[in-house]
């Protein structure tokens, strides 16, 4: 396999010992194979520190003091290697096939195109709840996408596979007074800036664990409201035209 086809998981983690453990060992039995995984202990005040030691031989494991969720991110992607980078959530579950499934996606369209996909909602035991069927629009033009995304759309970024020359291009993940808006800035900033094309794939490739303790559940009225004020700072880069 060429190694111009490795793709960077990089697990942001933050007291998720919980279900640390099983969304590693998801990740580590995916069917292909030319994967790095590199997982960022952002802080943790429970055991998840010691639970990623135990994967010290399979994967690579960084310890730093809590920078917030985009810190986690930057600091793993400045040790990435891939071609892609697949942002992995410490309490979600890869599917076996999943990267397989995106890369082959990939490998069929542009090189700078983000794919993404359906998912599964599961229970605090795995137990899957419902399928999300996640909005296809593969034959929109880049305005008209860019459009929906400016309207609210959502993509659970867990699902994405990203290539990493657009980080190259400076499209940045940025530290946000709101965290639970970072994957929504970035996805914005990606296509509007940056001309990216979201490709779906129509299959659940991820089971995305609901829970208690999740950010995103806990803020949602205050990060709805904080979402207009990311999309007038992205329109405010255009030229006026443009905007």
């Amino acid at each position: 396999m060429n190694s111009e086809d490795l793709v960077s998981v990089i697990i942001p983690v933050y007291n998720s010992e919980k279900f640390l453990a099983e969304s590693i060992e998801s990740v580590l039995k995916q069917s292909y194979k030319n994967i790095e995984v590199i997982a960022v202990d952002d802080g943790s005040t429970d055991n998840s520190m010691k639970i990623l030691k135990q994967f010290e031989n399979k994967i690579i494991v960084i310890s730093q003091e809590n920078k917030g969720l985009a810190g986690a991110m930057n600091t793993g992607m400045k040790k990435m290697r891939g071609k892609w980078l697949k942002w992995f959530s410490g309490d979600d579950i890869l599917y076996q096939n999943a990267v397989e499934t995106l890369v082959d996606e990939a490998r069929k369209l542009s090189d700078g195109a983000i794919i993404y996909s359906n998912w599964d909602i599961i229970d605090e035991k795995g137990k899957k709840l419902r399928t999300f069927a996640e909005s296809n629009y593969n034959e929109l033009s880049h305005f008209d996408f860019n459009v929906r995304l400016l309207d609210g759309q959502q993509i659970n970024i867990n699902t994405c596979l990203i290539p990493s020359s657009l980080f190259k291009l400076g499209c940045s993940i940025e530290n946000l007074e709101d965290p639970v808006a970072i994957d929504y800035e970035f996805f914005i900033k990606a296509g509007i800036l940056f001309g990216t094309k979201f490709h779906l794939v129509p299959k659940p490739l991820l089971g995305y664990r609901v829970h208690g303790k999740q950010l995103s559940h806990k803020k949602i009225t205050d990060t709805l409201s904080y979402l207009s004020k990311v999309r007038n700072d992205i329109l405010s880069k255009l030229d006026k035209l443009k905007r």
